[in-house]
């Protein structure tokens, strides 16, 4: 239990707020077992115990080679986690009656919950803004290189060889123009 509190000491507080809303989703899930003999939101009972374990992992003396930012795979746990607990309640709302109270707890603990995870994650992520990784499988860029910049002092002059662009002719007289003066109209006065 002392390990665990030095892990809760070393959190910030987006991350405590992160993991807190991990411990109602796993308050939810408990609540909906007792409720109904079947866990609320499963999949975020396990997203829940991922967040956790990613914390605990990031503030032991472990030597884990992350594949991306700690903030990014809390983000993207917590997003996933949230949105799965959105639908859940979508889905339910038609069935509020059937759920009964403890149900009805159970449920509106595992949203909050799953929101307060993701909130604290956005946050998290927003002060550290790590760099995306690269998964691009090739080196060289599709794009390319910018051109420098003039010197300074000196302007960018056309080239003279370049004659100035001219209309293209138009072969519909235009209506500011006068009417031909033969005109064969028909008359013969």
């Amino acid at each position: 239990m002392a390990q665990v509190q030095e892990v809760w000491n070393k959190l910030n507080a987006r991350e405590r707020l992160t993991a807190t809303g991990a411990l109602v989703v796993i308050l939810a899930w408990i609540v909906g077992l007792v409720a109904r003999g079947f866990g609320v939101g499963s999949l975020g009972l396990i997203g829940a115990l991922a967040v956790l374990v990613v914390f605990y992992l990031k503030y032991t003396n472990s030597t884990i080679q992350w594949p991306v930012a700690v903030p990014l795979i809390t983000l993207a746990i917590s997003a996933i986690v949230a949105l799965f607990a959105v639908l859940t309640l979508i889905d339910w709302l038609g069935f509020l009656g059937a759920l009964g109270v403890l149900g009805l707890i159970a449920l509106l603990l595992y949203v909050a919950g799953a929101l307060l995870m993701a909130w604290g994650s956005w946050q998290e992520y927003q002060v550290e803004k790590p760099a995306l990784p690269n998964m691009s499988t090739s080196s060289a860029s599709s794009a390319p290189p910018a051109a420098a910049p003039p010197a300074a002092g000196t302007a960018a002059a056309a080239p003279a060889d370049v004659p100035p662009a001219a209309p293209p002719p138009s072969d519909v007289p235009s209506a500011d123009a006068p009417p031909p003066s033969g005109s064969s109209s028909g008359d013969t006065t």
